[in-house]
């Protein structure tokens, strides 16, 4: 409820502004008949009698307040207020009364039935044109509908923050989770890869112990041949295993890593020399890796034993570069006696072509100077 006062109607208040509000109908003329019928709800109060009360209003302050004209005059304009009404405003409007000026404020005030309603106040002083505050103007704007449409925007909001910070939570508690998974499942492919290496060499190591009991050279050969391929197999890996990327290699590093280990083969000596020129930033995946580990070994070896026929002496080049975004281009050239026709059997083509096609790549051999073979294969997505 507000703070109506009953029974104003015998009150000097009530009399004097009676009185008061005949003699503005008497000397207003238009102007009262204006501010009667204006549509913005509107009060005169006096400011010479105690109070200040009200002594008129119009109809369009009765029909937003309530109540009848005779139930508004002698009022104290603070009427409405009530127990939700905010005092920093009560105070804003009190002051601006003493210090004589205008004050516009938001304020919740109290209809007659009890129902609250938010009004913007505008509050005017009005002197007799030698200093004396003889009135105050005060006129309504309903925003009710203004301010509920604010709050419901300031609570959606707040509810649309709060989900917005639980989704949030969720979010990182699940990139947490999934950053631990990741983790564990690099140090997985480390350890994996690790064994497999292991596994490999030990392998490796046996054909190489059998190799050597052959009395057969063609079948020692042989068992060289499948130790130099499970050795790449096991390069691959080790170079995995020690990899920032689990599941990719540098191929700069991998294949200068190769050519070290296959440096034996040429017999330590200076006839022979391996060679690389790299494009830096090349990866390619384990999948990839392997079977191009295993091919590099046989176009290295295969070059080793019949480019050069002694005392011939050259170089073989190996070198890298991306022909096109997303496709590597791996060079194996040789300054040898090149080939003078493409055997299924030279080579070890028929394994080469397969593991090509193995990484979805594409193989081409030719004669320029030597023997120049081409790899084409797709590059690890980035």
């Amino acid at each position: 409820m507000n703070e109506f006062e009953e029974n104003k109607a015998n009150t000097t208040e009530r009399t004097v502004a009676e009185r008061h509000i005949e003699a503005v109908r008497q000397q207003g003329g238009m102007f009262v008949e204006a501010v009667r019928r204006t549509r913005m709800p509107m009060l005169v109060t006096d400011a010479t009698l105690p109070g200040n009360p009200i002594v008129f209003g119009n109809q369009s302050f009765v029909d937003l307040s309530g109540y009848s004209m005779d139930e508004l005059l002698g009022q104290d304009p603070h009427f409405m207020n009530g127990e939700g009404t905010d005092p920093e405003a009560i105070r804003r409007y009190e002051a601006a009364i003493l210090e004589r000026r205008d004050e516009t404020l938001e304020i919740l005030q109290y209809r007659k039935d009890g129902k609250p309603f938010r009004a913007m106040l505008f509050a005017s002083p009005v002197d007799d044109g030698q200093g004396t505050i003889t009135n105050h103007f005060l006129s309504y704007l309903d925003i009710t509908r203004r301010y509920d449409a604010e709050e419901d925007l300031r609570a959606l909001t707040s509810e649309l923050e709060i989900r917005v910070a639980a989704r949030t939570r969720e979010l990182e508690a699940a990139n947490t989770k999934l950053s631990a998974l990741v983790t564990e499942r690099e140090m997985l492919l480390v350890e994996v890869n690790h064994r497999a290496k292991n596994s490999l060499a030990i392998a490796a190591s046996l054909l190489a112990i059998q190799g050597r009991r052959q009395p057969d050279p063609a079948v020692r050969a042989l068992f060289e041949e499948a130790q130099d391929r499970l050795n790449a197999m096991a390069r691959v890996h080790d170079l995995l295993s020690k990899s920032e990327k689990a599941q990719r290699i540098d191929v700069s590093v991998y294949v200068a890593d190769l050519c070290e280990a296959l440096r034996p083969i040429t017999e330590n000596d200076d006839r022979i020399r391996l060679e690389t020129k790299m494009e830096n930033g090349i990866l390619v995946n384990a999948d990839t890796a392997v079977p191009l580990g295993i091919v590099l070994t046989e176009l290295i070896t295969n070059a080793v034993k019949y480019a050069f026929p002694a005392p011939r002496s050259g170089a073989i080049l190996i070198q890298a570069r991306r022909s096109q975004p997303g496709w590597v281009e791996l060079v194996v050239r040789d300054d040898g006696i090149g080939m003078s026709s493409l055997r299924e059997g030279s080579l070890g083509y028929g394994l080469v072509r397969s593991l090509v096609q193995q990484i979805q790549g594409d193989i081409g051999i030719r004669n320029e100077a030597g023997l120049v073979v081409t790899l084409t294969f797709p590059e690890a997505s980035q």
